[in-house]
């Protein structure tokens, strides 16, 4: 077993087993377990809800996009975390996450129902579940290309498939025994190891490349002898965080702005740490912590992926004189990590990889669980569930959602593509819950928004995107753009023709107000 192996297994295994102790002490109930008894300080509330959203979409899906050979971005796929951290954390942390606290409900989709009636609810809970797995089916990749590194990749005696197998169960051991306050806790280690240890990574990446390598003709010149390869390739582009093309506008900066603000925002992965929270104020101090955090991610990962796509195919030609050295994008960084780092770095940044993703991965599986354990089968099936019968079931779904997503995962989707299409998922559902938030409720306009919007995006994606029209510009193809425009002309324009109740939120003001209840 190699060095970094042993870095990563033994962190994962004490950080694991020491919390899941801890909190099993704490966690009595399944209303603990799924809401970790709503008395945690600001802290662990900013922990448990910075790198939930993090993941593949901060890391390996950005380091692909970045590098791919065919439509890679460069390094203006950074704006997806610039953007996420900068816009949609404020707006959350601030003001989604407290509306959802003071809606005194467990998950979004019940909090909708409480909108707008227990029936549309139901449907989201349907839903959700299976959109989160497939945000979920993105994050096992990235988990089994840490492991696939860690083992020697392709030089390794593992299979990208065995890695996929330990990925499902070290999600499992992320939340099993304490759920959302062992989450919590082992967030709040997770981040300062991603943080570091991805920055450590690149410190040294810098070091290194000042180092004339003869064997590899590196000449030791640094960042600058980077820039002078791609500027040889016509591709100082790469380079350039203000390289706005139309497909870095269409493509990345439009979709990410829609697509992390309506998703995230409507996922119970990010609503769920909010019942962490003494109070709102708890709630709301984290925003510069979880801001800072969300946007630092980035960028580490998609310098080294930079670096690696020009250095992995030299030392591959160099072990190999006359082969086609080509490096797989998916590959950049951890092949660079083993050709450049010593054992212990490499297992320091692939833990980092690891705290990154199996921290979405854990929240996205516990948040599915939560959401049918919840709304389906105690308030919908039987509202008189004992709390141990729920407390049992929750984790039983844990287990059966993990073994859901390893046979999808298993054919290796492109990530960002991935994403793209099951985030679109939220858009209508969230546009519709501002409408009812801030303007207006109305069930008929709430059902027509939603349907609208669904029949747009698998119309685009299962017809148009197939039969897609010579003269439209192909980085108009994305599912968001039909879903956005469906979403805001129906949700417009009925709300406007039909009458219906104040916003939910002067509904509450005013029952505040006169001191009832809704």
């Amino acid at each position: 077993m190699s060095i970094a192996l042993v870095i990563a297994v033994s962190y994962f295994v004490v950080l694991s087993a020491g919390v899941s102790l801890w909190t099993r002490r704490h966690v009595k109930s399944g209303n603990d377990f799924v809401t970790g008894g709503g008395k945690l300080p600001w802290i662990l509330v900013a922990a448990a809800f910075s790198i939930a959203p993090l993941g593949a979409g901060h890391t390996l899906s950005l380091w692909q996009r970045a590098v791919h050979p065919e439509n890679g971005m460069g390094v203006s796929v950074l704006l997806w975390g610039i953007m996420s951290g900068g816009v949609f954390v404020p707006l959350f942390i601030l003001w989604f996450g407290p509306w959802f606290r003071r809606l005194k409900v467990q998950t979004f989709p019940e909090g909708f129902g409480k909108i707008f009636g227990d029936n549309i609810g139901y449907v989201i809970s349907a839903v959700f579940p299976a959109q989160l797995l497939g945000i979920c089916i993105g994050e096992i990749l990235a988990t089994a290309t840490a492991f696939y590194a860690l083992s020697g990749g392709v030089r390794g005696p593992l299979e990208f498939e065995h890695c996929i197998i330990l990925a499902i169960v070290l999600t499992i051991a992320y939340v099993f025994v304490g759920g959302l306050l062992q989450v919590a806790w082992m967030n709040l280690f997770n981040a300062i190891v991603l943080i570091c240890g991805s920055f450590i990574a690149v410190f040294y990446t810098g070091v290194w490349l000042k180092r004339p390598n003869s064997t590899i003709g590196w000449d030791g010149g640094g960042w600058d002898e980077i820039a002078v390869h791609y500027a040889g390739k016509a591709e100082s582009w790469k380079l350039d965080l203000t390289h706005f093309t139309p497909e870095v506008l269409f493509v990345l900066i439009i979709p990410c702005f829609i697509l992390t603000v309506f998703m995230c925002s409507a996922s119970q992965v990010q609503n769920q740490p909010m019942l962490l929270a003494k109070s709102e104020s708890d709630i709301r101090r984290g925003v510069f912590v979880c801001s800072i955090v969300n946007s630092m991610t980035t960028y580490p990962w998609v310098i080294i992926a930079l670096v690696g796509m020009v250095l992995v195919p030299m030392f591959m030609m160099s072990a190999t004189p006359g082969i086609d050295a080509v490096v797989s994008p998916r590959d950049s960084v951890t092949e660079f990590a083993l050709m450049a780092f010593p054992p212990w770095l490499v297992g320091i940044l692939m833990t980092a990889l690891l705290a990154a993703t199996l921290s979405t991965t854990g929240q996205l599986i516990l948040a599915s669980s939560h959401i049918v354990a919840n709304d389906i089968f105690r308030r919908a099936c039987n509202p008189r569930m004992s709390d141990r019968t729920f407390f049992i079931l929750t984790r039983v779904l844990i287990v059966v959602f993990a073994l859901v997503v390893i046979i999808p995962a298993m054919r290796q989707p492109s990530l960002m593509v991935l994403l793209y299409w099951v985030f679109s998922f939220a858009v209508p559902v969230f546009a519709v819950y501002l409408i009812g938030m801030l303007w207006k409720v109305n069930k008929v306009a709430a059902w027509t928004t939603l349907l609208a919007g669904y029949f747009a995006s698998f119309f685009w994606t299962f017809y148009l995107q197939a039969n897609w029209p010579k003269w439209i510009p192909g980085y108009f193809n994305e599912n968001v753009y039909p879903t956005i425009a469906a979403t805001l002309l129906f949700g417009i324009v009925m709300n406007l023709i039909l009458p219906g109740k104040p916003g939910y939120l002067w509904q509450m003001k005013a029952a505040e107000k006169n001191g009832t209840t809704l």
